[in-house]
């Protein structure tokens, strides 16, 4: 019987092959825009042959600088590729001179890799190694910008676009992000891991919140009003009348039902007092319907996804009127963290662990005669993800239906 000498082909020419069918089609390639920069194919190719990550974590270090940079190395050992994370702007904002900017600090010290959009929020800037020390200058002097939001330290800031793009903000989410973020008070922590775990600052202009603060941020910064939103009577007729909108769905959209519209009249009325800031009537019937007048701005803390008592959604502590009063209190609250708070916790395990005390002794030192907030109270400051008690009822209600149907309606079934 005759033998079938099989020619094999290594991991990286498997790879490479990959590479050339992914340039072909009408389509553009990522790989023909990969191949103008200094981006190392040679792994990325082993790795979609392999069909796992050709890169393992690395360390590296650049003086004086203990945030914001991230290194890996291939699985050989011949490849290392640096990560800059660099602040970028508030909303997400880049002027044609800022990104010309940019691109030169890339060309100039980098691999010519640049990512806009990633989890973390910030710009990301892939550079070559033996150039760190003098792109980190570049950083601050061309961009001017700074390298952080990694490790133990402030990660990166995130704020809606608020009054640039969105008519519902009841205050300058923009101003307040670099505000906050340029202050003496927090900016010197920018480059340094000083704390237990990491802190994340989001800044919304409504309750809608865009900026996911209620559920992503240790300080969440949440435009909203106090008392019923304001209707324009004869606007909101009107546009019953032309059909733009049924008020009886807007009644039934309101979770608290503090919403009544009165027939005889052609009057819609809200109850200020149930109002849970949930913003279904206004925006279904924006601008007849707006927020009110009286406009604060809710400080909420201790919400993250990942921690040691599993997700949880922030706490409200009180209503404030400018962004400029949240600073010595989130300054007293840091300060308190870095004491109290185990490695790896977040300032939300810290709440669960020492109780919402910590807070309230904070809030009463540094924010007198402000609206305070208690975890039963929970300062009527709703947004989207505060369910009322009756649609926790019906959540309740449709768990038990669902359970029933797939495992059967006995109590010892699970």
């Amino acid at each position: 019987m005759g033998t079938e000498t099989a020619q094999t082909i290594s991991d990286l020419e498997r790879g490479m092959k990959m590479l050339e069918y992914l340039e072909k089609g009408p389509w553009p390639s990522y790989v023909t825009e990969l191949k103008k920069t200094k981006y190392p194919l040679e792994p990325y190719a082993e790795g979609l042959a392999r069909k796992y990550t050709p890169w393992l974590s690395g360390s590296f270090r650049v003086r004086y600088v203990f945030s914001g940079i991230l290194a890996r190395r291939s699985r050989d050992g011949k490849f290392v590729e640096i990560h800059f994370r660099t602040y970028a702007p508030a909303g997400r904002f880049y002027s044609t001179s800022y990104l010309r900017k940019v691109v030169e600090v890339a060309k100039r010290y980098g691999i010519g890799l640049m990512e806009f959009g990633g989890n973390t929020g910030a710009l990301v800037l892939n550079m070559i190694a033996e150039k760190a020390d003098e792109a980190v200058d570049a950083i601050r002097t061309i961009m001017g910008s700074d390298v952080g939001g990694s490790g133990d330290t402030f990660r990166e800031f995130y704020a809606c676009p608020g009054p640039a793009l969105c008519e519902f903000a009841l205050y300058d989410t923009l101003h307040a992000m670099d505000y906050i973020r340029s202050h003496p008070a927090f900016y010197r922590y920018l480059n340094t891991q000083m704390f237990p775990y990491k802190i994340k600052f989001k800044f919304s202009g409504c309750p809608m919140d865009c900026a996911t603060a209620n559920s992503r941020a240790d300080f969440a910064l949440i435009g909203t009003w106090v008392g019923a939103p304001e209707i324009d009577q004869g606007l909101f007729r009107k546009m019953v009348e032309e059909g733009k909108i049924n008020p009886k769905e807007i009644v039934n959209s309101c979770p608290s039902k503090a919403i009544t519209w009165n027939e005889e009249k052609k009057e819609l009325n809200i109850d200020g007092s149930k109002c849970l800031k949930a913003m279904n009537c206004i925006r279904k019937a924006f601008p007849a319907i707006r927020p009110g007048k009286n406009r604060k701005i809710a400080l909420l803390v201790g919400a993250h996804v990942q921690g040691h008592f599993g997700p949880k959604l922030a706490r409200a502590v009180a209503l404030l009127d400018s962004v400029e009063e949240v600073v010595p209190f989130a300054t007293e609250l840091i300060n308190k963290y870095m004491d109290l708070a185990p490695r790896r916790h977040r300032i939300g395990d810290m709440i669960i662990r020492r109780g919402f005390k910590v807070i309230s002794e904070v809030a009463d030192k540094t924010l007198p005669n402000k609206p305070k907030g208690t975890p039963s109270s929970h300062l009527r400051i709703s947004i989207g993800t505060n369910l009322t008690d009756d649609e926790r009822k019906m959540y309740e209600n449709w768990a038990k239906q669902v359970m029933s149907e797939y495992f059967g309606g006995g109590s010892g079934s699970r």
